[in-house]
């Protein structure tokens, strides 16, 4: 019968343990790649959003403003109407 060897047994340990550990290395690799990825996919639907409300408010301060210059125009109207005066000719 042939004795084992304690030196072989302690390379054996230690190489499993280096593959073990080679492989939570990887592991924890392919978690912080995909946590990358999520995050920068979620930055760039974040940027898309963005450009779409910027978008969406310069349309709706350019409609106010095209609303508040027709209230003025009919505001001053109005107001030449009530007091019978004719208003200037430019």
């Amino acid at each position: 019968m042939i004795m084992p060897n304690p030196f072989s047994a302690v390379l054996l340990v230690l190489a499993l343990t280096c593959l073990i550990l080679i492989g939570v290395v990887l592991f924890v690799e392919w978690l912080k790649e995909l946590s990358d990825r999520r995050r920068t996919r979620i930055e760039r639907e974040l940027d898309v959003a963005q450009e779409r409300m910027r978008a969406a408010i310069f349309q709706l301060a350019s409609e106010l403003g095209a609303d508040a210059h027709e209230a003025r125009k009919a505001l001053i109207r109005e107001s030449y109407l009530a007091s019978g005066q004719l208003p200037p000719k430019q």
